[in-house]
């Protein structure tokens, strides 16, 4: 038979061990990162929070804006120039669901409520072309004696942006100033005679971004 004495010696020896192990295990885990709790509802292991925005590439650069206000295009000229504006960038976008058709052509007044955004792209080195790019096509109405008029005042918000951007271009001067711009910053547009074009001499590809909306156009140049 054990002895009290020896018991008691066991027993504290015991406790002694149990201790130190404790202490090794706290002191290895002193410098690991905590375990932050995945989100609800997802798989895989969860991340820190400074890692859980996707890397992105820095996000576009606007080197020159210009905006058309279309009421004012609409007072100088007509309603009709400022819905021709407004068709001409919403067809390039291919969707034109809900304000034309093939038989009843453009809801004139459901596009006058519409916003929208679309681009064109500008390589390095390249030139774009108005004329190209929104020449002829269905949809479009008789304004201020010709078919499809307010192709100056789009041209000219264009224009607007490629000048503030410094980006070389060439236009022919329309006959009176568009609303916002200088005369000398107008453009005359004439289909398959006077155009607008936009050069970008540069070793970095842009972007000409627009974005409609029922009260203007605003066109910004991105880098």
């Amino acid at each position: 038979m054990f002895s009290p004495k020896i018991a008691i010696l066991a027993t504290v020896g015991m406790c002694i061990v149990l201790g130190a192990v404790l202490l090794s295990i706290q002191g290895a885990g002193a410098g690991a990162t905590p375990a932050i709790a995945a989100p609800l509802g997802s798989s895989g292991p969860a991340v820190p929070q400074s890692n859980t925005k996707a890397s992105t590439s820095a996000a576009a650069q606007t080197i020159g804006s210009a905006t058309l206000s279309l009421s004012s295009v609409a007072k100088a000229s007509s309603i009709d120039d400022a819905d021709n504006v407004r068709w001409s960038l919403m067809r390039t976008t291919g969707d034109t669901g809900g304000v034309y058709s093939s038989k009843s052509g453009v809801d004139w007044v459901a596009l006058r409520q519409v916003t929208r955004s679309g681009s064109f792209s500008l390589a390095a080195g390249s030139t774009w072309s108005f004329n190209a790019t929104f020449q002829e096509g269905v949809g479009y109405k008789q304004a201020s004696g010709v078919l499809a008029g307010g192709q100056c005042a789009l041209a000219t918000v264009i224009r607007g942006a490629a000048i503030r951007a410094g980006l070389p271009n060439k236009a022919k001067p329309h006959r009176y100033a568009i609303p916002g711009f200088a005369l000398a910053d107008s453009v005359n547009i004439w289909w398959g005679r006077d155009d607008l074009t936009v050069q970008n001499p540069g070793a970095q590809a842009l972007t000409i971004a627009w974005e409609l909306t029922p009260q203007a156009v605003t066109v910004k140049i991105l880098q």
